[in-house]
């Protein structure tokens, strides 16, 4: 009797010992999982750490550099009458690139001449006024006018001058010619000029357009999430399609404005070019260099997913599972994504078909 009362009482508590585990079962059934069939359409990719040697792979333009470039028009107004170069000459520096016929150079070499007359007569009057000072036949005041005169006549000389050493005309030169000239040595790259066309400093387009093609610019827009691995004076490599050759620059300055429609920022490297190879107007991919020992964390691009304002990636945890994790990007380096935060070195995320395993784990 006293046997069958404890087997009663272990087959009543057989329930009770099998609800938890019940429980537990349909949790884990209702956990959303791929089966083998599903997860055998899935690569997997470690989340790896490594040396940055290239932060950007970037489409950028040859431009000329501002700095050596000069867009001549003519100082003062007159009509072409010679032509002294040609687009693609090599110039030195004051070299003649046009010549005009301008009324403005007589003016000048009169207006010199005639106030070298008036500083000559009044520099005379003035010192005849200091003798008869010295002799007390004139008053102070005249004495001081005498002064005064020959003080403006002077400057007024001086102007004078000046115009013609800004014309480049030596004072007396019978001449009604202006030389528009070359500042510094380059090439012609461009000539707008003509014989017989009237031109002046207001003119809207240069005459000639004189550049020293040994350094020039190359324009990129940088994506912003690449912002924070970008500093002035950074390293570039660039690459145009006529040579297999890779030319060195740098970063020399980063604009400060985001552009709304393509969420990138102007910036401009400068690239030595002393054998004229680089031309203006080329398309070229730009590099970007990391400082040395500069490391990244990083998954491959093609991992990612996005819910809008957050990026997800699929990991892969111990038991099999995959788990949708939200994690910070950085920089796009290659094929590659720097990862701020989210993940672990050692960590694996599904590399391919990431879509199709959410939308799988979403509709189960």
């Amino acid at each position: 009797m006293r046997f069958r009362c404890i087997v009663l009482l272990v087959l009543a508590a057989l329930p009770a010992c099998r609800h938890p585990e019940g429980v537990e079962g349909k949790a884990a059934a209702a956990e959303p999982r791929l089966t083998p069939a599903q997860l055998s359409f899935l690569k997997f990719a470690s989340v790896a750490e490594v040396e940055a040697t290239s932060l950007a792979d970037l489409n950028g333009t040859i431009e000329f550099d501002e700095e050596l470039t000069a867009r001549l028009a003519a100082t003062v107004p007159g009509r072409v009458v010679q032509l002294l170069v040609q687009a693609g000459d090599r110039v030195e520096p004051d070299q003649p690139l046009i010549a005009l016929e301008s009324p403005e150079v007589k003016t000048a070499q009169a207006e010199y001449l005639r106030a070298d007359a008036d500083r000559r007569l009044a520099r005379k009057a003035a010192e005849r006024a200091t003798r008869l000072r010295a002799a007390q036949a004139i008053a102070e005041k005249d004495y001081l006018q005498a002064e005064e005169e020959a003080e403006k006549a002077t400057a007024e000389f001086e102007r004078a001058r000046a115009q013609l050493e800004r014309l480049r005309v030596a004072p007396g030169e019978r001449t009604s010619r202006y030389l528009l000239r070359a500042p510094f040595a380059g090439t012609v790259v461009e000539r707008k000029a003509l014989v017989g066309m009237e031109a002046s400093a207001e003119s809207a387009e240069p005459l000639v357009v004189v550049s020293d093609l040994s350094r020039v610019r190359v324009l990129v827009r940088v994506p912003e999430r690449q912002l924070p691995l970008l500093q002035r004076g950074q390293a570039v490599a660039v690459r145009v399609d006529a040579y297999a050759q890779e030319f060195p620059g740098t970063v020399a300055a980063i604009g400060d404005v985001i552009e709304d429609a393509t969420r990138t920022l102007p910036v401009r490297c400068t690239v030595p070019n002393p054998d004229h190879l680089l031309k203006p107007a080329m398309f070229a991919r730009v590099m970007l260099k990391a400082p040395p020992g500069r490391r990244l964390m990083v998954v491959p691009s093609a991992a990612l997913l996005s819910d809008g304002p957050h990026f997800r990636v699929l990991v892969r945890r111990p038991d099999g599972r995959l788990e949708s994790r939200v994690v910070e990007v950085g920089a796009q380096v290659g094929d590659q994504v720097q990862v701020l935060s989210g993940l672990s070195v050692g960590e694996e995320v599904v590399s391919e078909g990431a879509l199709f395993a959410a939308q799988q784990l979403a509709s189960s």
